[in-house]
């Protein structure tokens, strides 16, 4: 059983990038703060930190290891809360909606979760344009999916409020074997259909397929199943999150190597109203979502995704 206790005092150093400071601020005495660290090395079989006259500072493996103790402790802490809630709010039902590529991604992990909470709740998965109206007319209380990244136009543009987990990258995606995984991107043959989510209708199409002889698509559908079914038996071309042939082995699905659209990057987040005010119950589930978002990518990093 993980010692949450121990895990906070190594996210502490980390984030205070000493000994001494973490203890000042946890607050504990720097020689148990020490033994606790150490415990917690032997425990998982790693060095997590380097320590010397410049502090401690986190070893590569370290790095991986303290962004996924934030999202455990992240996690533990909406639980806790939504287990407090649940004592003393009754039976609130929440409603809530997933993009079509954040339910793929996320909902196998999610639904699990949220079983342990106990909270009633009704998911709908739509298309990004569906779910912003559904929040406008407070049928759901938020929505989970891609944000445009780098940019705050998004929120401001329709009066949203957002909570974003970098990290997303749009691609393509293929069947193992497909013919554009043994040759360069830049030079596709035309005659590869492709497919995708009506995310696709949100940006302009001839820019971003300009310099490929690809031409779509000429697919647009919300599930991704169906999609990597179709790509699997056929020489449909799918574009869609580079995270989800690591999240979604089970698709069977390849990315085609060197087809990041680099120029479009995309974040994952929860995305609210900002004039209607969210229940205290799904602000619980929000967090909750939260986490777990932060953990599917902490994991996309830790196993990269596979290419044909």
């Amino acid at each position: 059983m993980i010692d949450l206790d121990r895990l906070s005092h190594v996210v502490a150093v980390a984030r205070e990038g000493s000994y001494n400071a973490a203890a000042t601020a946890i607050p504990l005495s720097q020689s148990a703060l020490t033994r606790s660290v150490q415990a917690v090395e032997r425990d998982f079989g790693i060095q997590i930190f380097e320590r010397g006259r410049f502090g401690a500072r986190l070893t590569e493996k370290g790095v991986e290891f303290v962004r996924m103790a934030e999202g455990v402790l992240s996690r533990n802490a909406a639980d806790a809360e939504a287990l407090k809630l649940l004592a003393g709010s009754g039976d609130r039902h929440v409603r809530f909606g997933m993009g079509s590529v954040a339910a793929a991604l996320f909902l196998p992990r999610l639904l699990p979760a949220l079983q342990i909470l106990g909270f009633r709740y009704q998911i709908t998965v739509e298309t990004d344009s569906e779910l912003r109206r559904l929040l406008r007319s407070g049928q759901i209380e938020f929505f989970t999916g891609g944000i445009p990244g780098g940019s705050d136009h998004f929120a401001a543009a329709h009066e949203f409020e957002t909570s974003r987990v970098p990290g997303g990258t749009l691609g393509l995606l293929v069947r193992e074997g497909h013919p554009l995984t043994r040759g360069p991107i830049d030079e596709p043959p035309p005659s590869f259909p492709l497919a995708a989510g009506t995310f696709i209708r949100e940006f302009d199409t001839e820019r971003l397929f300009s310099g490929l002889a690809v031409h779509g698509p000429v697919i647009e559908m919300d599930n991704y199943d169906l999609l990597a079914r179709l790509a699997l038996v056929t020489d449909f071309v799918l574009i869609s999150s580079m995270a989800l042939p690591a999240i979604r082995r089970d698709l069977g699905l390849v990315a085609v190597p060197n087809s990041e659209f680099r120029n479009l990057p995309l974040d994952w987040g929860l995305i609210w109203s900002s004039k209607l005010q969210m229940s205290d119950t799904a602000r619980h589930i929000a967090d909750t979502i939260h986490a777990l978002m932060i953990e599917v990518v902490s994991d996309e990093r830790s196993h990269p995704t596979p290419q044909g």
